[in-house]
């Protein structure tokens, strides 16, 4: 039997070396495939490279011999956009175009093919034997695509065509930017071959003929043995790889998270303070210009202060690239083993600071920051109506933004574009609904930027501030333009680009630590700005030795304050990191992190990530300052009274084109409307926290806000949207607002005037839809039920009654244009023109909630009995008002149209909604 089986195993071994054997003779020479090529060879002395890479320079043929255990081998295929693009260097861009640009893979062979396969790392068992098995045989790899072998190379491995795999099939990693590429035009510009990793450069004509260059990083990084995964804790915000895991059948979650960060550890852990085994080094890029380069690197510094919190000293170096003394330039920002902060000029105003972790332990091993000049500068152009759009949409839900998928004739990137877009605003918004929508092709109130879901998985991570970044230092030039902030440089100081460096150099350091925030793991966090009072904020005790936030990983907005009642002007920007980034950092990268998290219910350490942004918290909320940001938005009101009173006499000096005054009036009208978003998200506002049960000090995880702050905000908008003088519309400045007289310059206007009605009606009813949905109705019920008996609530009656208490103003006595009087005329109505527009849009809300309009929560009932009655009493105050004597035409005929439509909407049929 023994003798049998050693038969049987002798001929099965015969037969698998003559099928080698058979296979490698199959193949072309090597010799022969490789004729013209020459070795890659990249380092000082010569050392072997993850690939043997050959390159024949003629037609820029690549072929990469594989070593011959490539296929145990897991590595990274990291694609990035280096040139020929705005926002070259930014890999996060393409996730609307490729699920993500950052593959983990490895190769299997398949006879004489290769597949380049991603393996399921989602789901994983840590149990026994058959659990992983049967784990393993549900949740198979992917393959992404294949390549055939051209030859077998002299060190056993199989040889292919390089070229052909990553220009051919670049949309693999690039998804639509390369498609339609002229690759017969393209060219290598770089290939270099390191021991763990390849760096390759292509350029080539675009499907447009434009010139762009790809860049892909292939390699094996570090997975240090000492590294130790950190489960993620929700108390603290720090990004995390995931996957569910199959054997966990203990009623817990099955999903194990695991924070990102890099490994620093102590190189004498006995020592209380000790310098790192090995610090994170980052390089500054030689194109970053020399008047910002201390601030860049101050700003990459200041996380050291953290890291002592953790115990280790120097985490973080930092070294200047300089193109003129040669230093570093051996080093490509590309690069996977680098860490670069790149600075680019696409006048598009953004800062963004993505990271690579490994997926199976979180270990980050690169990351890169990309600073854009014109955020700066405070001059990133965008259409009118997309800062406008943005500004509406601040604060809208995710739940609210499907509600007006429904009913887009109430959506504020409807009513805020301009007449002759709204149609394609419509065709484009269906096509977001079926999902064919290309972001191309998006008119400018639609552009992705101006709303982001939450919710979608492919923005998870990334952050790519809006064009409201640069428009905070435009309203820096607005108030010195006008004279409301005195910044002049004095003899000793430089300035920069037009601004005291004073200014700008604490600005651009805010912004570079945050993107070294993210590069360290941190999330977002929305609390960061809303912690300290605003009057706190521009007092002597905080300025210049507190900063304002607790931490710079939210969205703060530069705190330019009209000084009133006690308050002085603050630092304009965060001056440091703060609390809470000290304690994040401690609990991520100290030896002690449940000593750590014992801290997480002190106020200073509170956390609220991205999603925090889509619920109804208002200390969760973006571009905003303050506990209590009502009185920020005071303040931004204060700041746009100001300097719009000074607009025409200090704006525009004589010889300048009146155009700067009509850039300054709406940017100062973006202001308002963006007061306006931060208001709303109190009105049945929840307070949140993440606290668990029997952390000290901790509130209850849920609390409704303040009763009379919701009521202050609901006065704000009102007062501050309904009313003719909240726009300080006058003959004199209507006359002065000049458009851009060129055809190809950024942010032309169309029109030479300006459209005044259709321009207020769309803040109007975008500020009425801030007030006027479901989510936020909805919340103002909930919250009633949340108050205990006996105690005071805001209710959804009242909200109603004061929205239409502002709108229909006019119809009371004095409450028109000017004093109560007898006689009107059409040039001095009893309801403006502006008021006309208002209450034609209310009661079209209000007739098309009485009659069945979508609603999908359970405060539908209240609302549609509610909105009827709302009619009945807008129907008694036309009536009194119809009877008046010496009504102008005008009003007249507004008015009997109004009172025609309510009685045909009272007298319909209920159209009910499953």
């Amino acid at each position: 039997m023994k003798q049998l089986r050693f038969r049987v195993l002798a001929c099965a071994a015969i037969v698998a070396a003559c099928g080698t054997a058979a296979s490698a003779q199959d193949f072309p020479p090597f010799d022969k495939v490789s004729e013209g090529h020459d070795k890659v060879v990249s380092t000082i002395d010569g050392a072997g490279s993850m690939y043997t890479v050959y390159h024949r320079v003629k037609d820029g043929q690549l072929l990469a011999e594989l070593p011959r255990n490539f296929e145990s081998q897991r590595f990274f295929v990291v694609a990035t956009v280096a040139g020929g693009d705005p926002q070259m260097g930014v890999y996060s861009v393409w996730h609307n175009r490729v699920s993500n640009p950052t593959k983990y893979v490895y190769w299997k062979r398949y006879g004489r093919e290769l597949a380049l396969i991603e393996p399921n790392l989602d789901y994983r068992a840590s149990g026994d034997r058959q659990s992983q098995v049967a784990t393993q045989r549900v949740n198979t790899d992917r393959v992404l695509l294949s390549v055939p072998i051209v030859t077998m190379g002299p060190g056993g491995g199989p040889v292919i065509d390089l070229d052909n795999l990553l220009l051919n099939q670049s949309s693999t990693f690039f998804g639509g930017f390369t498609r339609g590429a002229r690759l017969n035009l393209a060219e290598v510009k770089s290939v270099k071959a390191f021991p763990n990793n390849l760096e390759l450069t292509f350029e080539m004509p675009k499907a447009d003929g434009q010139l762009a260059q790809i860049h892909y990083s292939i390699g094996m990084p570090r997975k240090d043995a000492s590294y130790k995964p950190r489960e993620a804790d929700r108390r603290v915000g720090f990004f995390y790889v995931s996957h569910t895991d199959r054997s966990r059948n203990d009623g817990e979650s099955q999903t194990k998270r695991y924070i990102t960060r890099w490994n620093v550890e102590k190189a004498d852990p006995k020592l209380s303070m000790s310098p790192p085994k090995q610090p994170i080094v980052y390089y500054i890029e030689h194109t970053t210009p020399v008047r910002y380069r201390r601030w860049v690197r101050d700003g990459i510094l200041a996380w050291n202060k953290a890291f002592e919190q953790a115990g280790i000293l120097g985490a973080i170096e930092v070294y200047q690239q300089d193109a003129e003394s040669g230093a570093h330039m051996d080093k490509d920002p590309e690069d996977l083993r680098y860490s670069f902060v790149r600075w680019t000029n696409s006048h598009m105003g953004f800062a963004i600071g993505p990271s690579h972790a490994h997926p199976e332990t979180g270990q980050i091993f690169e990351a890169d920051i990309v600073m854009d000049e014109a955020f700066l500068s405070g001059w990133a152009k965008a259409h009118k109506s997309s800062l406008l759009a943005s500004a509406a949409m601040l604060n809208m839900l995710p739940e609210t933004v499907d509600w007006l998928a429904e009913n887009p004739q109430w959506d504020p990137r409807y009513l805020i574009a301009d007449p002759e877009d709204r149609p394609a605003v419509l065709a484009y918004m269906s096509k977001v609904r079926e999902g064919t929508a290309d972001p191309e092709l998006a008119p400018p109130t639609m552009l992705p930027g101006v709303w982001r879901d939450p919710r979608d998985p492919q923005f998870a991570g990334m952050c790519m501030s809006s064009p409201m970044m640069a428009t905070n230092v435009e309203m820096m030039r607005l108030a010195i333009n006008t004279g409301l902030v005195e910044l002049k440089a004095d003899e000793k100081e430089s300035v920069l680009d037009g601004l005291p460096e004073s200014f700008i150099g604490p600005l651009l350091r805010d912004v570079i630590m945050h993107e070294v925030g993210h590069t360290m793991g941190l999330m977002h966090n929305w609390k960061g700005s809303s912690v300290y009072q605003f009057s706190e904020m521009n007092s002597a005790e905080f300025k210049g030795t507190k900063p304002i936030l607790t931490s710079v990983m939210d969205y703060a907005p530069t705190n330019v304050t009209v000084e009133s009642d006690g308050l002085i002007q603050g630092d304009y920007s965060a001056i440091d990191i703060g609390p809470y980034d000290h304690w994040a950092i401690a609990w991520g990268y100290s030896d002690k992190p449940d000593e750590v998290m014992k801290q997480c219910a002190h106020p200073e350490h509170a956390f609220q990530s991205d999603e925090g942004s889509s619920g109804p918290d208002p200390h969760s909320k973006v571009w905003d300052l303050g506990e209590n940001s009502l009185d920020f938005a005071d303040s931004e009101m204060r700041f746009v009274h100001k300097v719009r009173s000074e607009l025409l006499d200090k704006m525009v000096e004589d010889g300048q084109s009146w155009v700067k005054a009509r850039e300054g009036f709406n940017a100062l009208l973006q202001k308002q409307l963006s007061a306006m978003s931060v208001a709303s998200s109190w009105i049945g506002g929840v307070h949140f926290n993440r606290n668990h049960k029997g952390d000290e000090g901790a509130a209850d995880p849920v609390r409704p806000v303040d009763v009379e702050r919701q009521r202050r905000a609901l006065r704000f908008i009102t007062e501050n949207a309904f009313m003719d003088k909240s726009f300080g519309l006058t003959p004199e400045i209507l006359s002065k607002l000049g458009a851009l007289q060129w055809f190809d310059g950024p942010g032309s206007d169309r029109r030479a005037d300006v459209p005044v009605h259709d321009m207020v009606l769309g803040v109007q009813g975008s500020a009425m839809t801030m007030i006027l949905n479901p989510s936020t109705l909805g919340r103002v019920l909930d919250n009633e039920m949340r108050t205990p008996t006996g105690q005071d609530a805001l209710t959804v009656p009242e909200v109603f009654a004061e929205v239409r208490g502002h709108v229909w103003k006019s119809l009371k006595p004095g409450g028109g244009n000017g004093e109560a009087r007898t006689s009107y005329t059409a040039r001095d109505p009893m309801i403006t023109s502006l008021q006309r527009n208002l209450q034609r849009a209310h009661l079209d809300r209000m007739i098309a909630l009485s009659t069945g309009a979508s609603w999908p929560n359970a405060s539908a009932n209240a609302v549609t009995t509610l909105a009827r009655q709302e009619l009945r009493d807008i129907g008694a105050m036309i009536d009194k008002s119809l009877g008046m004597n010496g009504l102008d035409p005008y009003s007249q005929a507004h008015l009997a149209d109004a009172r025609e439509r309510i009685t045909r909407a009272l007298d319909a049929a209920y159209i009910r909604r499953d």
